[in-house]
């Protein structure tokens, strides 16, 4: 269920949002080991799309249906789940000012979630601000300086509550033609994550990545390695392990477009009398509804 807007077309001279720094190692580590079972379709009429999802991890079930609907350069979306709760989200780029995305996100009732969001993305410098709506809301700031290729950038969250700062963070990216690199230094200073991935092929379908973090006060150390493989058009495998013996798998197939099945499955090498966990999602995307 991934957002429908428009995305901002980077050039060389515009850096990446501080978000976005380590992004691709994280989603080689992360996405589509799922552990439980989710299944998702979509349909659509028109310019309205509506994606139901089921979703189990064997203790919970969740349940819900987004409805998404573009007009010019605007997207609003609607969804509510098993427990009529409701979330609301309203974007709009480049309304105000070339370069701009406004989003607000609303939720009935648990109000305290909703927040106002605020992009903008300029040669040298990528900025964003966002402001959670209630009694007490939390500022975030980020900014980041430079190109895509080297850019610096930082990212702080001020509670107004408390009067303080809950979060800031800093560090640094580098992208080449075939690799990309990040080192960031998080929680006031005392966690840092450095990751690295390498593309082997034009296409960027096939990678491998490393990410090591450490905990300052603590000197705890976490090494992570994984990798990607395309098999064909069609079916792609993924792999991470971690120095915790934690070995997890994925293997997609996309059997038609944006409809894809994928088997994800966790086996801790260090403990073999455990039995693997196995996670299943389909996605169908149904056209002809209607």
């Amino acid at each position: 269920m991934g957002s429908n807007h428009k995305k901002h077309k980077q050039n060389h001279k515009q850096p990446l949002f501080f978000s976005e720094f380590a992004q691709k190692s994280t989603g080689l580590l992360t996405k589509g080991y799922y552990r439980g079972q989710i299944f998702s379709f979509t349909t659509h009429k028109d310019e309205l799309d509506l994606t139901s999802t089921i979703a189990s991890n064997g203790r919970h079930t969740t349940a819900g249906v987004v409805g998404a609907y573009p007009y010019k350069n605007a997207t609003f979306r609607v969804g509510v789940d098993k427990d009529s709760k409701i979330a609301a989200n309203f974007t709009v780029s480049e309304k105000f000012l070339s370069g701009t995305k406004t989003t607000a996100s609303l939720s009935f009732p648990e109000y305290k979630s909703s927040k106002l969001k605020f992009q903008c993305l300029q040669e040298y410098v990528a900025l964003a601000m966002s402001v959670s709506l209630n009694q007490h809301p939390a500022i975030k700031f980020s900014a980041a300086v430079g190109s895509s290729s080297v850019a610096l950038g930082m990212e702080a969250e001020f509670m107004t509550a408390s009067r303080c700062f809950s979060k800031c963070s800093a560090g640094i990216n580098m992208k080449g033609l075939n690799c990309n690199a990040s080192i960031i230094l998080e929680n006031k200073g005392d966690l840092l994550n450095a990751s690295y991935v390498h593309y082997l092929d034009p296409e960027k379908r096939n990678a491998a990545v490393v990410q090591f973090t450490q905990e300052l006060s603590t000197k705890r150390n976490t090494l992570t390695v994984g990798g990607s493989c395309a098999v064909d058009s069609h079916t792609a495998v993924k792999a991470r392990l971690d120095d915790r013996g934690r070995l997890r798998t994925n293997l997609q197939y996309n059997f038609r477009p944006k409809s894809c099945l994928s088997i994800s499955g966790e086996f801790n090498t260090k403990a073999v009398d455990r039995s693997p966990k196995i996670g299943l999602e389909l996605a169908l995307d149904l056209w002809k509804t209607f």
